[in-house]
């Protein structure tokens, strides 16, 4: 059993009129239009071996369904925890459920005899080069970005070096700050933004939640928690400012810009923390692009590059790739 995560990227396929996605079961939605069942793979082709670089969602699935195809699979993962990004979500506030995705992927390839798992294992072009694997997959994931750069800003805004400037992968680390005055920018406008308010208070830190959008983690209407999410923030005594982005930051305060009326305001801050876009680590994937010759002589018939090292995407995108 897939056992939901309570994500309801599901709901959102209906409130967008789009296609609908489940981040545990990719077949989902597929059954028809693909061919794709739940549990019956398809037998394998005439190859045999399949790398994949990076334990994260992408991986994970990618690994476990090359495994039940026949395949011989490697599954390198360059730090100790598999999981990716949902192995160090699942310990924010209300994410638990998150890690769902790892735990029951890794439950299902624990018992494949075709299938090994290699932690703290992280891989070079030439590495990968001397596997031998004939199908190599790159799952290597991505970073948040700390320059304000994603749906708003297209270019870095103006920042001294005096400001301390955070992102969600510093806070999931432990690092971060632990009191004070900071300023979220949010213009992801799903959920981390609100959920770094979460932990930012807990640490007791005066939280300031700026965004473009009319509504804090407006993406959320299409998930239907929009309005629990601004009732919590709101609880916790977060002050909300809402159309408004970060055009400079100083290095004691933020210079704010309604995005009607270009009026401008600085206030004082003693931390920023980006919730805006992310760069996928896709260096591995252009080192083994920039030696494509040497790959049919190192037995390597393809190389893709999925997930969120791709593009990155909700978990279900992940998955699904």
């Amino acid at each position: 059993i897939r056992e939901c995560i309570g994500c309801n990227i599901c709901v959102s396929g209906d409130m967008t009129g789009g296609i609908s996605r489940c981040t545990q079961n990719t077949a989902f939605m597929e059954e028809w239009r693909k061919g794709w069942h739940p549990e019956r793979a398809r037998p394998k082709g005439p190859s045999d071996s399949v790398l994949v670089v990076g334990a994260g969602p992408a991986g994970l699935e990618a690994a476990l369904q090359a495994a039940r195809r026949g395949y011989r699979v490697t599954l390198a993962e360059a730090t100790t925890v598999l999981g990716g990004r949902v192995a160090r979500e699942r310990g924010l506030p209300g994410l638990a459920a998150w890690g769902r995705v790892a735990d029951y992927r890794t439950g299902q390839l624990a018992p494949l005899t075709n299938a090994e798992i290699y932690r703290d294992s992280r891989l070079s072009a030439e590495d990968v080069l001397a596997m031998g694997a004939e199908h190599v997959a790159l799952a290597t994931g991505a970073s948040w970005r700390r320059d304000a750069v994603a749906r708003h800003h297209l270019h870095p805004i103006a920042t001294d070096p005096a400001m301390p400037v955070f992102t969600p992968d510093d806070l999931m680390a432990g690092e971060g700050p632990r009191d004070g005055r900071v300023v979220i920018y949010d213009d992801d406008h799903f959920y981390m933004g609100s959920v770094m308010a979460e932990v930012l208070v807990a640490r007791g830190c005066a939280v300031t939640f700026v965004t473009p959008a009319t509504k804090v983690a407006e993406w959320t209407d299409n998930t239907l928690e929009q309005g629990t999410i601004m009732r919590r923030l709101l609880g916790l005594g977060v002050t909300v400012t809402l159309s408004k982005a970060p055009v400079a930051i100083g290095a004691g305060d933020v210079t704010l810009e309604c995005c009607w009326t270009g009026a401008q305001q600085a206030i004082a801050a003693d931390a920023v923390l980006m919730v805006t876009a992310r760069l996928p680590h896709d260096g591995l994937w252009h080192d083994l692009r920039a030696r494509q010759a040497e790959w049919a002589e190192a037995g390597i018939r393809s190389v893709r590059l999925i997930g969120d090292a791709a593009a990155p995407g909700p978990i279900a995108w992940a998955t699904y790739a």
